[in-house]
Parts: structure tokens; C-alpha cells; sequence
């Protein structure tokens, strides 16, 4: 059996998938490592890509889309290994970085799970450790007062900018583009929540290994390069899915008030978003429309949708 399962959850990243692949067997190099490759139902020739160019790659396809977390879950059970490493399918690691990560859950027996330094696209660095969210950053966010003052204290903090991070910390959340996870940790506490599909279930999970009594750490001198992770949220189902996961989040490890004060603010900002984005995209010709339909339909799914996360209780790990 290998020690260490690389699993690249893909999602209609094509190319990228192809290069993550490549770059994961690189950065294992030296590790008794097998790269796997799980497709959520992307429609771009992902699929077919893979065994073409990487037919030495295990492949696990759910047309059915189950979500990262769910995803992750399976094929750790597939492909059982003391060590996984989730991972997005627009992540390239750097030559070596499994190996720094591994050698430092070694070196480090009370931590559950560990992530490296990140860039993105451009060379610049990208937000690869945090603290848990509070009500009162969400509300802030919510209500676009991150956007006008981005650098503020609170913003600051929750990015850890007060820790030194030119060398390893303990830190409260990593990044969930990538994480090495110490497998008998992983499964104690029942793998990711399934209830998360897009957005905080790392957070979720890095919570849930700290109730554990498993330390979470951020390793600098392992470094990866993602790809999309700055990209802007829209009015648009990735969105949906973020406030959705933002409320069970709250309402999972905070309770019901806070999850009911963090939705009625979702739902007040997308109730004034609607006329907004009628008169924005005024249906005056076809494309227009084509414009229009899908945000008003991404608008009107969440308010829905907002009593239901409210009222789901959490869980705890994540079966498919």
C-alpha cells in the first residue's frame, strides 16, 4: 500500500487538471505516493484528457457531482494510505513540497493536517492560512464593509498578517486548496461534512480536528501556485453555494441565533440586489435577458434556500 494518496478533485478544469497531475507526481517524488484524479461530471473532456495523457493515474468519476468534500471522502476510501492530500484540480505544486509536508506531520505528531505557502496565477501571494470567522467579520462582509476598507484590523486578523509567517505557525485554518491530512485523523472525525459542497468545509474540518485535539499548521517552506482562487464572486450558483455554506457554518459551531442573524443580512443585500440588477441588465433586447434570467434565478434560489440552512443542525463527518 502507498503511504500517501494524492487526490485531485477536478471540475471542468481541463488543462489544468492535466497539469496538476503532472506537477503532484513531481512534488511526490521521493514519497511512496499514488495520484488520483476524481472527476465531479465535467463535460470538457477531462476525462478522456486524463487516460490519454496520464494513463499510469487512477480516475474515479461521479457524473453526479457530489461536491469536494464528498469526493475527497470516497476516494480516501478507494485508495486507503496513512497520508492524503486533498487537492484542487487548478493546483500546481512546486518540486518536493509532499515531501517537506510529509516530513513535517512527522515531525509533528499532535498535528492532524498542514499547508503550504500559496501564490496565485501571478506570482503573488494568496491568503493560505486563517483564523475561524466571527459574526461580526461575516456581518462586515455581508454588508460590503471589507470591500471599502479591505485593509482594516479585523480583516487583517483573520488573514493571520499579525503571525510570522516566514516560518512554520499553528494556525486555525488552512487553505482547502491544499491540505495533507494525517489519515487516522481524517477518519476519526468522519472526514469532510458532506453538507458543504463548495465553501467551508475546510474550515469546517480543521474546526473539527482541533475538538479532536489535533493541531493545525501552516508550513512555508512548501509551496503550491493556485491558479483560480482569486477569482471575484458573482450573482451566480458559486455564490449561492457560498452564503448557503456560510450560514451552516455559523449555525453548525455557533448555533441558530447567529446562523438567523448572518441569513437575515443575506437575505436583506440580495432583496435590494434584485431591482438592482434589473435596472443594471434592463431586459431590452435578448442578450440582455440571457444577462438578467440566470442572476435574478440565482437570486431567488437563495432566499429559498436561506430557512433551510438556518434550520439544518450541522453533523459531524461527511459519508457520501
Amino acid at each position: 500500500m502507498n503511504d500517501t494518496a494524492v487526490i485531485i478533485v477536478s471540475y471542468n478544469t481541463r488543462d489544468l487538471t492535466l497539469q496538476a497531475v503532472t506537477a503532484a507526481r513531481r512534488a511526490s517524488a521521493g514519497l511512496s505516493a499514488q495520484v488520483v484524479v476524481v472527476d465531479n461530471g465535467s463535460s470538457d473532456g477531462t476525462l478522456e484528457a486524463l487516460r490519454a495523457a496520464h494513463p499510469e493515474v487512477s480516475v474515479l468519476s461521479y457524473p453526479d457531482n457530489p461536491g469536494y468534500g464528498v469526493a475527497v471522502n470516497r476516494a480516501s476510501r478507494a485508495f486507503p494510505a496513512p497520508y492524503l492530500c486533498a487537492l484542487n484540480g487548478d493546483v500546481l505544486l512546486e518540486p518536493g513540497s509532499l515531501v517537506v509536508l510529509r516530513r513535517f506531520l512527522d515531525d509533528h505528531p499532535p498535528c492532524g493536517a498542514v499547508g503550504p505557502y500559496l501564490t496565485g496565477r501571478d506570482g503573488k501571494t494568496q491568503p493560505s492560512c486563517k483564523r475561524f470567522p466571527t459574526l461580526g467579520l461575516a456581518l462586515g462582509e455581508v454588508c460590503g464593509f471589507h470591500a471599502v476598507f479591505p485593509e482594516n484590523r479585523w480583516v487583517r486578523r483573520f488573514y493571520c498578517t499579525d503571525l510570522d509567517l516566514t516560518r512554520p505557525a499553528t494556525v486555525q485554518t488552512v487553505s482547502g486548496a491544499v491540505m495533507l491530512i494525517r489519515q487516522d485523523a481524517f477518519r476519526q472525525i468522519g472526514g469532510f461534512d458532506r453538507g458543504f459542497r463548495m465553501y467551508f468545509e475546510e474550515t469546517d474540518l480543521c474546526r473539527r480536528l482541533q475538538d479532536r485535539g489535533y493541531g493545525v499548521a501552516f508550513c512555508p517552506t512548501a509551496t503550491a501556485a493556485h491558479w483560480h482562487g482569486a477569482s471575484t464572486l458573482r450573482t451566480t450558483v458559486r455564490e449561492v453555494e457560498y452564503y448557503l455554506s456560510y450560514i451552516r457554518y455559523f449555525r453548525k459551531h455557533h448555533g441558530r441565533v447567529a446562523a438567523a442573524t448572518l441569513a437575515t443580512a443575506v437575505g436583506l443585500l440580495t432583496l435590494a440586489r434584485v431591482p438592482a440588477l434589473a435596472l443594471k441588465y434592463l431586459p431590452v433586447s435578448r442578450l440582455r435577458a440571457h444577462l438578467l434570467g440566470p442572476k435574478l434565478a440565482a437570486c431567488f434560489r437563495l432566499l429559498r434556500q436561506l430557512p433551510r440552512a438556518v434550520g439544518d443542525p450541522g453533523g459531524g463527518g461527511g459519508r457520501p
